[in-house]
Formats: C-alpha cells, sequence, structure tokens
C-alpha cells in the first residue's frame, strides 16, 4: 500500500514533475556551494571594479549619483549605498598605486568568479572534462574580457543617454518627450546588455555550437528570476530586515553578499533549466 498516493499522483503532472527534477539537480550539483564560491569571488571583483568605474567617471565627467542611479533599479539600497560610499572614497583618495591595484584585481578576481561560474554551467550541461585546458582558459578570457566591456558599455548608455538627448533636444529641435521615453528605455537597454552578457557565458561554456533553444529560455527565466528575486529582497532589506542590529557597520556587506548569493543561484538554475529542455528534447520518452 503506498503511503502518499496523492504525491505520485502529482509527480506524474509535467509541471510538478519538471519542478522536482529542477530541485533534483539544485542538490545534486552541489548549486548552493556553487553559488557561495561565486558569491565570494564576485565580491572581491566589485571593489577594483569600481575604481576602474571611479576613473570612468573622471573620464566622462559624470557624477556618482548617476550610476547609483542606475544600480537602484537592480541592488538592495543598503548595497548601493555601500558602493557610493566607496566610490566617493575613491574618487577623493585616488593614485597612480590605486589605478594599478585596480588594473591587476579587475582581470583576476573576474576571471576566478567567471570560471567558476562557468565550471557551473558546463556541470549543469553535464560537459564536465573533455576540452582542451588551452581552450577552456581561451574562452574564460574572452568572456572576461567581452563581460566587463558590455558592463562599461551598458553603464555609460544608460547614464549618458539622458545627457545625450538633452543636448541634441537644446540644439537639434528634438522632441523633449525623447528625454521622457529614454527614462523608461534605458532599463530595457540594460534588459538587453545583461541578456547578452548571460547568453554569450552559455554559449562558450559548450563544447560545440548550441541551438538558440538550448540557451535563450534560461537566459530569459534566470533573467527574470533574477530581477523579481532583487525586487523581492530589495524590498524585504528596506522594510522588515534590521542587518544593522545584528552585523553593525557590516551590515551592507552582508545584504550585498547575500544579494550576490541569491543571484548566482538564479543564473546557475538558468543554465540546469536549459539542461533539461535539452534531454527533454533529445530524449522525449526519458524527459516526460
Amino acid at each position: 500500500m503506498r503511503k502518499f498516493p496523492l504525491w505520485d499522483r502529482l509527480r506524474r503532472r509535467p509541471a510538478v514533475a519538471f519542478s522536482h527534477e529542477l530541485i533534483a539537480r539544485y542538490h545534486s550539483h552541489d548549486i548552493p556551494r556553487q553559488s557561495a564560491a561565486l558569491s565570494y569571488y564576485i565580491l572581491f571583483a566589485l571593489f577594483p571594479i569600481l575604481i576602474f568605474i571611479s576613473t570612468l567617471l573622471g573620464l566622462l565627467q559624470l557624477d556618482v549619483d548617476s550610476i547609483l542611479r542606475v544600480l537602484d533599479t537592480v541592488m538592495p539600497r543598503a548595497a548601493v549605498e555601500l558602493c557610493g560610499t566607496y566610490l566617493e572614497y575613491v574618487g577623493q583618495t585616488a593614485s597612480p598605486s590605486m589605478l594599478w591595484f585596480s588594473l591587476i584585481f579587475s582581470i583576476y578576481f573576474p576571471i576566478r568568479a567567471a570560471n567558476c561560474l562557468m565550471r557551473g554551467v558546463r556541470r549543469a550541461y553535464g560537459l564536465e572534462g573533455g576540452v582542451g585546458l588551452f581552450v577552456y582558459y581561451l574562452r574564460l578570457l574572452l568572456y572576461t574580457v567581452s563581460l566587463l566591456l558590455v558592463l562599461a558599455v551598458a553603464l555609460v548608455l544608460t547614464t549618458v543617454g539622458q545627457r545625450l538627448l538633452t543636448y541634441l533636444t537644446a540644439h537639434l529641435s528634438f522632441s523633449p518627450y525623447l528625454i521622457e521615453l529614454w527614462h523608461y528605455l534605458r532599463f530595457v537597454v540594460l534588459a538587453v546588455f545583461l541578456f547578452a552578457a548571460l547568453g554569450l557565458l552559455y554559449a562558450l561554456a559548450q563544447d560545440r555550437p548550441q541551438a538558440a533553444e538550448g540557451i535563450v529560455p534560461g537566459v530569459l527565466i534566470s533573467l527574470a528570476a533574477w530581477m523579481l528575486l532583487s525586487l523581492g529582497f530589495s524590498f524585504y532589506v528596506e522594510n522588515f530586515a534590521s542587518y544593522s542590529v545584528i552585523y553593525g557597520t557590516l551590515g551592507a556587506v552582508i545584504v550585498l553578499l547575500i544579494w550576490l548569493y541569491f543571484s548566482s543561484i538564479t543564473l546557475l538554475l538558468g543554465a540546469e533549466l536549459n539542461a533539461m529542455l535539452l534531454a527533454r528534447k533529445n530524449f522525449p520518452k526519458e524527459g516526460t
């Protein structure tokens, strides 16, 4: 006699079976530990990158607030304030030695983070091993450089775009409604760049070229889940959590680290989702 007949019936439903398999892969591929390692490297990569952003702000004559307004759309406010404080500090204490420090570690830690992320993606697709060391690290370097460029361009476009439109409106008789429209479109631009960055990662992690249907679904769902998670976590932190009471001055760092951890989980689950969809396509009898 079965102990859980209701569960046995529910498990036959496609949606329930799919969710059950995703949870099983979450545990079997040790995504919590992978996400913790990825969060660690991203945290260490973040501050050297902020030094470069500070340098970029000076070259483009942008203020810190223009960058923070963009970050505030996806990050908890406590984490944004931490980044803002750091950017202001770097701007006041800039020196050649600090620039060299950022140059070295802006490459080293992002490569380590990208390596952790790419290994997690390859594990999701069942591609552990089977690729030459030189080819793997060449792809890793290519992705790291591409990611940094994509983030830099996205940041510049979302912050410089409004200034450019203001100039065009004043001197070339452009419609002032374009400025208001850009206020909303800049987030679409940011989403497109994030889509390209994550899609490039999933593509470069493959041993051979992968069709779009093996990459795009996971990218879309991962980004959608990441946005919802970021909004929900930000709302929770701002209205209910009291990290400063527990952790004191480290509260903002803890908030940032938790946000990075949950973000890492969504990125890796996107790859798991793609792998499951491919398995169902290639082995329909086993996948249903």
